[in-house]
């Protein structure tokens, strides 16, 4: 999802049909009865837009920027699975810290003295094994700034470590760590393109894909440029990197190992952010919307809650299941979710909640 110091506030109309161009119902994955429901259980006070599950842990954190429904309670927060009640500031915090890695990231301008805005947010593990919060970051520079994650205590705790400045012009939205350290970043809307909105109604180009390497910097990872490129996640392997196309309803396939050449399906919803499970699947959280309505219904609905979907895909050959098909005037407008145990855990940067979902049964 896009960040809204465009000025355009998310959400998605209470009745909302979809506007796809392109392939016919037929050919779009998303169909079926969701195995999931909701279980009541929630995490109140943010509006986070993406979320991750902290490994090892009943932990997930979940990043929102300052200008949520959250009364302005932003940056990055640890939840307890265990009690939802319990959400812990992680960055900004008292005691969090900030110790630059100088050989890593001797290019950055330094700590976040600007403050943080916190968009699209990953894990990465270092080569000690230790662990890091990636995230992209809106405010005082377009950026991926890095966390070290103290994970010894009964409490999670994060050290900025560093931060690699996007290009020029980059609007970054989500961030994944490739096999080597570097970085692939979706760019969203590469500015200026004050026609954004209509072209993503209409499935045009806004964007594309970024890579970034210790070594090289960035560069253009694919030649295919994209209708809001959002979503980013590297199969358990290795070998394969995978991109949502959110306003073009498309999930590609990209080889980081060979000469493959890219694939893509179609879904029957606006996919946002991609997490790895520990099963080595995908989930694929996003709106049964389209693109105007999801931007700008803040400014026209109260509340702006949508219907969304939450499917997970099998890498090998990107065939999905519905896990969880919601929404309403309680929850809804999914942008992120994360597996922990066999509880899903669903984010959306316009409800003022973190929702559990279980097993149909449980």
């Amino acid at each position: 999802m896009m960040t809204i110091r465009l000025q355009f506030a998310f959400g998605a109309t209470l009745a909302c049909g979809l506007l796809l161009a392109g392939p016919s119902t037929a050919q779009m994955q998303g169909a079926g009865n969701p195995s999931y429901h909701k279980s009541g259980v929630s995490a109140d006070g943010l509006s986070p837009e993406d979320i991750v599950a902290l490994p090892g842990s009943p932990w997930v954190v979940a990043g929102a920027l300052p200008h949520s429904d959250a009364g302005h309670r932003g940056g990055l927060s640890a939840i307890d699975t265990h009690d939802p009640s319990r959400i812990v500031p992680l960055y900004p915090a008292t005691g969090a810290t900030a110790k630059q890695d100088m050989a890593r990231f001797k290019d950055c301008p330094g700590p976040l003295d600007a403050g943080f805005a916190p968009h699209g947010i990953n894990i990465a593990r270092r080569p000690d094994g230790s662990l890091e919060i990636i995230s992209v970051n809106h405010r005082g520079r377009e950026s991926i700034e890095f966390f070290h994650v103290d994970a010894r205590a009964p409490v999670p705790g994060l050290t900025w470590v560093g931060c690699v400045v996007l290009p020029k012009d980059s609007s970054g939205n989500s961030v994944t760590e490739l096999p080597d350290g570097g970085l692939i970043v979706t760019d969203f809307i590469h500015k200026p393109n004050p026609d954004f909105l209509q072209d993503m109604e209409n499935g045009l180009a806004t964007g594309g894909v970024l890579k970034w390497t210790p070594g090289s910097g960035w560069s253009t990872f694919t030649p295919i440029s994209m209708s809001g490129a959002n979503g980013a996640a590297v199969a358990p392997d290795g070998d394969w990197l995978f991109v949502s196309e959110w306003s073009d309803y498309k999930i590609w396939k990209f080889s980081l190992t060979g000469n493959t050449p890219p694939r893509s399906i179609h879904v029957n919803f606006l996919p946002d952010n991609l997490r790895l499970t520990d099963r080595g699947t995908i989930l694929i959280a996003g709106q049964n919307a389209d693109p105007i309505n999801v931007m700008t219904c803040l400014r026209t609905h109260d509340p702006c809650q949508a219907p969304f979907t939450v499917l997970e895909m099998e890498p090998a050959d990107m065939k999905t299941k519905v896990l969880v098909r919601d929404g309403d005037a309680d929850f809804g407008g999914a942008t992120g979710s994360a597996m922990v145990g066999s509880s899903i855990w669903i984010s959306s940067y316009y409800s003022d909640k973190v929702v559990r979902y279980d097993p149909a049964g449980h």
